[in-house]
C-alpha cells in the first residue's frame, strides 16, 4: 500500500492476507464523511483486525491514519521505505510461490476464515480431518523430502 487507502480501496486492502504499508500510505474509511455507511463488510472485517475500539474510531470519524499507526493499531503487518515497497512485496510473493505448499495455504485460508463461525471442539475437528488428508498428500509427502534431501521445495498443490 503506497499512498492512499480510502474507503473501498481500504475495504479491498482488507480483505488481502497482507499489507505492507510505504511510509507515505495513509488510511481512512471515508464514509461517515460522504454520508455512506459501512460498505462490503468493512463493519465485520474491521473489528476482526484492529479490534473494536479502533474499527469504531475509524468508521464513525473516517479521520486519516498514516502508516506508523496503522502498524501500532495492526492494520498492516509492515511499514518499509517507499522505495522498498515493491522489492519487499515481490520477495513475500517469491516465499509463497516457492517455499510453502499451495494446498497447505489454501487449507490454512479457508480454516481462518470459517474460524470466527465455529467453536472451538468444532475447529479442533475441522484440523483433526485436515491433518489426516495432508499427511496423505503430495505435498507433505515433497515437504518431508525436500527438508531431508536439503534442496528447494518442488509442491503441486495436491
Amino acid at each position: 500500500l503506497n499512498g492512499a487507502a480510502a474507503g473501498l480501496g481500504m475495504v479491498m486492502a482488507l480483505y488481502s492476507d497482507f499489507r505492507i504499508a510505504s511510509e507515505q500510505a495513509v488510511f481512512a474509511t471515508a464514509f461517515a464523511k460522504r454520508g455512506l455507511i459501512a460498505e462490503h463488510g468493512i463493519a465485520w472485517m474491521l473489528p476482526r483486525i484492529v479490534g473494536q475500539a479502533h474499527a469504531t474510531d475509524l468508521l464513525l470519524t473516517s479521520r486519516k491514519v498514516g502508516a506508523a499507526e496503522a502498524l501500532a493499531m495492526g492494520l498492516v503487518q509492515k511499514v518499509v521505505r517507499a522505495d522498498d515497497l515493491l522489492p519487499q512485496a515481490l520477495a513475500l510473493a517469491r516465499t509463497l510461490g516457492s517455499e510453502v505448499s499451495p494446498r497447505s495455504v489454501r487449507v490454512m485460508k479457508r480454516q481462518l476464515w470459517e474460524a470466527p463461525f465455529q467453536s472451538l471442539g468444532e475447529a479442533v475437528a475441522l484440523a483433526n480431518a485436515e491433518m489426516f488428508t495432508s499427511l496423505q498428500s503430495e505435498d507433505f509427502k515433497e515437504g518431508v523430502a525436500h527438508f531431508q534431501e536439503r534442496r528447494s521445495a518442488r509442491f503441486t498443490g495436491r
